[in-house]
Order: C-alpha cells, then sequence, then structure tokens
C-alpha cells in the first residue's frame, strides 16, 4: 500500500495482468492498471455482504487529490447505507431514448390519435 499520488501513479508500470494499487490514507480508494497502461481510479467497498468497485474515473482526466474527494463521497454513501453500485446499475438498466423512441412507435403508430402521420418516419429512431 502507497499513498496514491501522481508521482505514485505515474511509477505504476503495466503488466501481463491488470492490478490495483491502494491508498494507505483513504480505505478502498485505488487505481487500476489495465495490461494496455490505463489506469483507472476507483472505490472498492461491501454493501449487502458483496465486493463491490465504482470507477471513479481514469488517471488524466482526474488527479490523484480530485479522485480522493470522489472516493471519500462514494465511501460516506456507503456508510450511511447507500450502494453506489447498485444506483449505476439500475442507471444502466433504464430505457434509453431510442428504446423510449421505439417503443412509442410500436404501440401508436396508425393509431387514430393523430400519431399515424408518424407512421413513415421509422428512420428516426434508427
Amino acid at each position: 500500500m502507497v499513498k496514491i499520488t501522481k508521482r505514485s501513479v505515474d511509477a505504476a508500470v503495466p503488466g501481463e495482468q491488470e492490478f490495483f494499487l491502494w491508498d494507505e490514507e483513504l480505505k478502498g480508494f485505488g487505481l487500476r492498471v489495465y495490461p494496455s497502461g490505463r489506469k483507472m481510479y476507483l472505490a472498492q467497498f461491501r454493501a449487502g455482504g458483496r465486493l463491490r468497485r465504482v470507477n471513479i474515473g481514469p488517471h488524466g482526466v482526474l488527479t490523484p487529490d480530485v479522485a480522493r474527494t470522489e472516493a471519500m463521497k462514494h465511501l460516506s454513501d456507503v456508510r450511511r447505507g447507500g450502494d453506489p453500485a447498485s444506483e449505476r446499475d439500475r442507471r444502466k438498466a433504464s430505457p434509453t431514448m431510442k428504446e423510449f423512441g421505439k417503443r412509442f412507435m410500436e404501440d401508436y403508430q396508425g393509431a387514430e390519435k393523430g400519431y399515424a402521420r408518424l407512421a413513415g418516419r421509422d428512420s428516426l429512431i434508427s
């Protein structure tokens, strides 16, 4: 375990497999180093008996200090009973605008409520 700083992140050399660097000051804050060289800040915690991880953002876009602050927010939510990973999963499972448009076209295409004029515009949602 090391303190995650710009120097320690830049010194992390990618290997054959991904690996983690964990911060010695903030439990649950870490850096994932991919074999491709990509480096991603993350927060790790237990919620509902499961080990969960939430990506905070890539190194370069975020500094270690900004990422640490974001990790503190996620980890404090967990201490208050929240689960940022389940919220992320819920958002991913919600329908997209494309899916809403497709459902609209399927449900109302040809209906007498004035939606019939949209019948030939299927390409708008493709």
